[in-house]
């Protein structure tokens, strides 16, 4: 678009608008990105007469929404988008604006006190019709709403090659005098995240402040609950918000990614003043789309909702009783390597050492369901029975004082002697004079539809202690089944507790490592590829579950093993960002995860199962004498919920 078309169109834009009344917009303000004031529109009738509406997003949670009810169009989510995504055929163009009064950001001499971002819908436009697109929105905007004056800075992303990318587009910006900036720049110019959505889910629920442990007993799944510091354990909830930093890969947030929870972390209460002002009361809280809006609601709506959101019911694999020795988990001995022998932690350790090789997945073994089965029946069998006929008729105080008699029973219940046999001579063949790690591998825990984050035990055994030791902790891993959390997890999804078992994989405990990490791979479902987000922690700072106030280091790594788009920096001290050895380990990393998901999702299509899933994925780095690292694999996992942590 010339300069001299430019200042036509803004003329003839201007007589077009000149009957507008003027509108108060402030009210429909809402925060983006937990830091950014912000207000959502939509511009109509892109190529006829076309105008823009900023409209209040308590009252239409979306653009398509706002078209079809405040505007009276009969269209749906997905008519709405084919008509913004095609260029040819566009009709609404969605976009956001963000108000940059209150702290103008500048670029060279120029300051902005606003910025416009279109919101990504896939589109196909040629990079040079996306930034005339984009610059016809800008002026649309500023003659229709007095308060923006002048031309805004224009906000795009760091994807490669994307349409709305900072790299495609500002080439073709800047021949318009146009600056840009990415999200995360702006966020930080605001002081960072006041306010972190990790788990973007619409909730609806009673707002609770859980100031300490007697009132988290109190919870139920109806409500939102605000905790002063990340809890351990979650119970089931409509909503989770934390007075305190998150990671995007904690067991926390993997959690809420199963059940399809609210995760919300804040800097503190006043962050969100309306959030304050409502606890207590019944509320709807959305945070799609980078908006985050809050309101109260009736009793009846919140019936409504809850009852057609309901948790789908999950099945899981009946447990195989065929097999008490100690099996390798490599390829000599595929024709045990099922899930509903081995359980899944197990199975998918077997298929991921298959895969990648000894290099970079350490040998282990796995102890079946067998053993368990028939230590339950010295005594627990008979509490588990009792406690499931009985559950529907029980408190929550009443349910955990039967399931601590449970779990007592088992610890105090000796294992076979055959198992331990043969788990004794595995350990003293391939393990003398190491540490090794019993994890549990139950048929609920790590399967797509069921993840289990942190639900059950793991203990450490040095090889060197007797058997009185080794029973001792295998019995507490096996009791961890009945951990109270464990069960409510598996009551909210409707599983059957009859059908629990407990399997142990056992594999080499990582002394004195270099960092410890998480990865997910996260697929776009039109184009294919994949989006790989590393979270890590030198040494054995945990990431999964992070200490108050840790932060890892969080980062995109692109291809060829880049680091791109960071997250964090990590409060502890450097992994991989400035340590120019240890990156060179991210290339391969990239490799071999996408691998892994590949393979994780080709078994999941075998299986008749179509659904997308991201691949959750726990590393470990070693630094050798000689100051080598070397990079290791030891869980994998699907996850239900695809779409990868802002």
């Amino acid at each position: 678009m010339s300069k001299s078309l430019s200042y036509l169109f803004t003329i003839l834009l201007s007589l077009m608008l000149i009957d507008v009344p003027a509108q108060d917009i402030s009210k429909y303000k809402f925060l983006a990105y937990g830091a950014l004031p912000a207000w959502t529109g939509v511009a109509v009738d892109w190529h006829t007469s076309p105008k823009v509406y900023i409209y209040d997003p308590k009252e239409t949670r979306g653009h398509a929404e706002f078209v079809n009810k405040k505007l009276g169009r009969a269209i749906d989510f997905k008519q709405f988008k084919t008509l913004a995504s095609t260029s040819k055929n566009r009709q609404y163009l969605p976009f956001f604006v963000y108000d940059l009064s209150a702290k103008p950001y500048a670029v060279g001499a120029q300051k902005y006190t606003y910025a416009v971002r279109v919101e990504d819908y896939s589109y196909d436009d040629t990079p040079a019709v996306m930034a005339n697109d984009i610059i016809k929105l800008t002026q649309l905007i500023s003659a229709t709403y007095k308060q923006f004056k002048g031309k805004p800075l224009v906000i795009v992303n760091t994807k490669e090659k994307h349409i709305l990318s900072q790299q495609v587009l500002e080439p073709f910006l800047k021949k318009h005098q146009f600056n840009t900036a990415v999200p995360m720049n702006l966020i930080k110019h605001f002081d960072g995240f006041k306010i972190e959505v990790l788990n973007e889910v619409v909730a609806v629920g009673r707002l609770v402040h859980v100031k300490n442990e007697k009132e988290m007993v109190k919870l139920t799944p109806q409500d939102i609950a605000i905790f002063e510091h990340i809890p351990e354990r979650v119970p089931p909830l409509a909503g989770i918000i934390t007075l305190e930093p998150q990671t995007p890969l904690s067991h926390v947030n993997l959690l809420a990614k199963n059940r399809k929870t609210l995760n919300i972390s804040l800097t503190s209460l006043s962050a969100w003043p309306e959030l304050k002002a409502k606890i207590g009361q019944i509320v709807e809280i959305n945070p799609k789309f980078q908006k985050l809006i809050i309101k109260t609601v009736t009793s009846d709506y919140a019936a409504k909702f809850w009852k057609n959101n309901q948790p789908q019911k999950v099945n899981i694999p009946n447990p195989e009783l065929t097999f008490e020795s100690t099996i390798p988990l490599n390829k000599h001995f595929k024709q045990y390597q099922k899930v509903n022998l081995i359980g899944a932690k197990a199975n998918n350790y077997a298929l991921i050492h298959e895969l990648l090789g000894e290099e970079y997945v350490l040998p282990a073994y796995a102890i079946g369901f067998k053993p368990y089965m028939d230590l339950l029946t010295q005594g627990a069998d008979k509490e588990i029975n009792f406690f499931l006929s009985k559950k529907s008729t029980l408190n929550k105080s009443e349910k955990q004082k039967a399931l601590a008699r449970i779990r007592n029973v088992i610890i105090k219940s000796t294992p076979s002697a055959a198992m331990l046999e043969s788990l004794r001579g595995v350990l003293n063949k391939y393990f003398a004079g190491k540490k090794v790690k019993l994890r549990s591998s139950t048929n609920c825990e790590d399967l797509p539809q069921f993840n289990g984050a942190g639900l059950y035990t793991s203990k450490g055994f040095n090889v060197a202690d007797n058997d009185k030791v080794l029973a001792e902790k295998i019995t507490k891993v096996y009791a961890s089944l009945w951990n109270d959390e464990a069960f409510e997890e598996r009551e909210y999804f409707g599983i059957d507790h009859k059908k629990v078992a407990m399997a142990i994989l056992v594999s080499p405990a990582f002394v004195d490592e270099f960092a410890n990490g998480v990865i997910l791979v996260t697929p776009h479902e039109k184009s294919g590829n994949v989006d790989v987000l590393v979270n890590t922690q030198p040494g054995e700072n945990e990431v999964a579950n992070p200490k108050k106030n840790d932060k890892p280091e969080a980062f995109l790594v692109g291809q060829n093993g880049v680091v791109s788009s960071i997250k964090s920096h990590s409060n502890i001290g450097k992994v991989f960002i400035g340590n120019e050895q240890a990156s060179l380990l991210l290339k391969v990393l990239r490799i071999n995860a996408i691998k892994v998901h590949q393979a994780l999702m080709n078994r999941q299509k075998e299986s008749g199962d179509k659904q997308l899933y991201s691949t959750d994925i726990e590393f470990k780095v070693v630094k050798n004498t000689d100051g080598q690292y070397f990079l290791y694999f030891k869980q994998a996992r699907l996850l239900r919920n695809h779409i990868l942590p802002e």
